[in-house]
């Protein structure tokens, strides 16, 4: 159990090429549908793709101040348990669906409004890691409070669809 040695014909490019690149957070129509294609049964009310985007803007500026985003199942319930006010992003992609299923309804009953958005790797990427996300609660803060607002309205307005 020594340490590895890096070949020493290795140049520097190589060494970037392997480690690899963070994936690209995208939004492109076809793509988009596909990943909505995944979702699990529960995932309404979904974001919109031009709603997503709104989104994910707003996650990259929360996740850039202090004390304004919190992710997992964990810190969100404890937000929730507090009467924090905020908003709610589940991803839609998540198996099984029992690890978060109750939390729409919690949010329903503390009246924060909640989207799904598709895909669990891409509400990761919009944090700043490549590690997947299934919850985020983001708080209102100046920094970003005309966009946190916008999207508050637009999440309002979301109806859940019967289905």
């Amino acid at each position: 159990m020594g340490k590895r040695n890096l070949d020493e014909t290795m140049n520097d490019s190589a060494v970037s090429e392997t480690a690899g690149d963070a994936p690209a957070l995208t939004t492109e129509k076809d793509e988009y549908q596909a990943l909505c294609e995944l979702v699990n049964p529960i995932a309404q009310p979904l974001a919109s793709r031009k709603l997503a985007k709104k989104v994910y803007k707003l996650i990259k500026k929360a996740a850039a101040g202090e004390k304004t985003l919190r992710e997992g199942i964990k810190d969100v319930q404890k937000e929730l348990r507090r009467n924090e006010k905020g908003i709610c992003i589940l991803a839609g992609n998540v198996s099984p669906i029992d690890v978060y299923s109750h939390i729409p309804a919690i949010c329903e009953e503390k009246e924060i409004p909640y989207v799904y958005i598709p895909s669990r790797e891409q509400l990761g990427l919009a944090v700043g890691h490549r590690r997947p996300s299934i919850l985020i609660f983001i708080k209102p803060n100046g920094a970003f409070q005309e966009l946190y607002d916008e999207v508050a309205e637009t999440l309002n307005h979301l109806t859940v669809e019967a289905a």
